[in-house]
């Protein structure tokens, strides 16, 4: 009894302290409110004095002191006193505080009602009657608090803003560390333990209803064909894209490489999932502008840029663009601004991400029927990683900077003059702006012009050059990437994650492209160790005896050859998959 009353008494008591204390009521503004609120209550808001707060604030203190010495009596009379306190300065709270405040504050901390039907009470009798139901009786007020709790955990895990002020690494391709992550998270287990409940929360309904159609309707009623699974994706798939706006940026860089590997999603969620790589819910262009003076050392962007769109014309999971013209070329310019607190929010994400991922594993190999080993949970944390280094170094504008340049001279070089990137203006860099100029055109994927084939074919020789030749790849290259302006040419967008590619592997893989060319088939067993696509300890002697050279040479001719069936693919397949097992 005395842990329950503890715990009874701390809901109720941080409720009236966040309403009717000093504490900043931004605590409590939900996200799409419909109420305007005021930045902070006065400090005699309570009952109109500050006497008042002191006997509210004395009397909460005696409370829980009653509370620890486990005297049910005193706690119970010193509860009916607080109940009393409170009750008595309604009257006056009244006076000073505009009643939907009072309503949004009071009813959402205490769990009675959600935002949208608070906002819709207009009935001030009523809502001053339940205000006043609560403090007459400390059973009533028990009551409120006791039922409140999950709603107002729900309320503080999923609709109070995060705060992202601090991350365990700088931006840069070489900054992301486990290990410092997991220092730092160690001394900040409530951001942790808040993220995943945050996650759980919100995709427990998507995760059930898959369960249930793949388990129930599928395994245990011996559908082999999923019928109701496959019939639901397309509503499943505009909840993915859902989710992976509400779970933020990182959830949305996911949803971008899911978008174009329909090899590992269903096409339903893929072609959903798509809306994210140009459309992604932008933050708030007063927050942007701020960034934007904070960099530049301004206090008028006027004297950057002449004009500057009020919204942004693109969003992404990592900043937003507005096009500007600058003030002292009259050039028109994209002005990429960064969202605040993105590093950190990522760098959360990945550390959860990495202790998730055993579970997930375990699971995802249950549901095959296969055992998991500790390689497997290995590997799947390594991948985590992998894409983690990545996603970091993308928040390093700069070095995005440096990338676009160094791409625009290596192609102009070689003189590949149908493809380019955009020109960066040097002296408009930071660590959280990148300004370059703008670039008229359409996305490749949506243009209907004749030339489209041939800039496809652009994009083939671009990507093989950066792989092959200039060792510098570009690692995001999703359709909203893809632009073909409007002089014909291909122009490549987005050059914060990038991949740099060894000497040696270059040359292992022009070697494999050498010996298919001319079916030098007895060669690939060594290409294959060369470019690591087989186990550690297996040699070129064991990879041509398990007969991968008789596989090759029936499955490369055929591929050529166009005239594969499905049968021949399957027969392919198997003969590789299994000599590289």
């Amino acid at each position: 009894m005395p842990s329950a009353m503890k715990l009874v008494h701390a809901t109720t008591t941080a409720s009236l302290l966040l309403c009717f204390g000093n504490a900043p009521t931004e605590a409590f503004t939900p996200s799409h409110a419909q109420v305007q609120m005021t930045p902070r209550f006065p400090a005699t808001t309570t009952t109109g004095n500050p006497q008042a707060n002191n006997n509210l604030a004395t009397t909460s203190t005696t409370c829980l002191r009653a509370l620890d010495n486990s005297n049910l009596a005193e706690s119970m009379a010193s509860v009916q006193e607080l109940a009393k306190v409170f009750s008595d300065g309604m009257n006056g709270l009244m006076e000073q505080v505009n009643l939907p405040q009072l309503q949004i504050l009071t009813l959402a901390s205490a769990g009675i009602a959600d935002t949208t039907t608070v906002a819709g009470i207009n009935d001030e009798q009523t809502t001053l009657q339940l205000l006043q139901l609560g403090a007459s009786n400390p059973w009533h007020f028990f009551a409120v608090a006791v039922f409140g709790i999950p709603n107002a955990l729900r309320y503080v895990i999923t609709v109070v803003p995060d705060q992202y002020d601090e991350a365990p690494y700088e931006p840069g391709t070489k900054t992301y560390s486990p290990q410092a992550a997991a220092e730092f998270y160690q001394q900040r287990p409530w951001l942790v333990v808040k993220r995943i409940l945050k996650m759980a929360l919100l995709t427990a309904s998507f995760n059930s209803g898959l369960l249930w159609d793949w388990l129930v309707l599928g395994k245990l009623l011996g559908d082999e064909n999923y019928t109701a699974l496959k019939k639901a994706e397309p509503r499943r798939a505009k909840q993915a894209l859902a989710l992976c706006e509400k779970l933020g940026p990182t959830f949305i860089k996911l949803g971008q490489a899911l978008s174009i590997r329909t090899d590992l999603v269903p096409e339903a969620y893929a072609l959903e999932l798509r809306q994210l790589q140009d459309a992604v819910p932008p933050f708030d262009s007063t927050v942007a502008r701020k960034v934007l003076e904070r960099e530049f050392q301004v206090n008028n962007l006027k004297q950057i840029f002449s004009s500057l769109s009020a919204e942004p014309v693109a969003s992404a999971s990592i900043g937003q663009v507005y096009r500007g013209t600058l003030a002292s070329t009259g050039k028109d310019v994209a002005v990429k601004v960064q969202r605040p607190g993105i590093l950190a929010e990522i760098a959360l994400d990945l550390h959860v991400l990495r202790l998730l991922t055993p579970i997930q594993t375990a699971l995802q190999n249950a549901a095959n029927g296969v055992p998991t080993t500790q390689g497997d949970i290995d590997l799947a944390v390594d991948l985590v990683d992998e894409w983690g280094r990545g996603f970091v170094a993308e928040t390093d504008y700069r070095l995005e900077a440096a990338n676009t340049m160094q791409f625009q001279k290596a192609m102009e070089a070689r003189g590949l003059n149908a493809v380019c990137a955009p020109t960066v203006v040097p002296e408009l860099v930071r660590d959280k702006v990148l300004v370059t100029e703008w670039v008229e055109g359409t996305r490749l994927d949506r243009d209907a012009s004749p030339d489209v084939p041939r800039l496809c074919g652009v994009a083939i020789n671009a990507y093989l050059t950066m792989l092959l030749d200039t060792g510098v790849l570009h690692c995001d290259p999703h359709p909203g990437n893809l632009l073909r302006t409007t002089d014909g040419k291909l122009c490549i967008l987005d050059w914060g994650m990038t991949l740099a590619v060894p000497n040696n592997l270059q040359y292992a893989l022009l070697e494999l492209i050498a010996h298919i060319n001319v079916e030098d088939y007895d060669a690939i067993p060594n290409d294959f160790i060369n470019l690591g696509f087989s186990p550690e300890g297996v040699t070129a002697e064991r990879l041509k005896e398990s007969g991968i050279t008789e596989g090759l040479s029936f499955a490369l001719p055929t591929i050529e050859s166009g005239r594969r069936s499905k049968k021949d693919s399957r027969t392919c397949q198997g003969r590789i998959s299994r000599t590289l097992r």
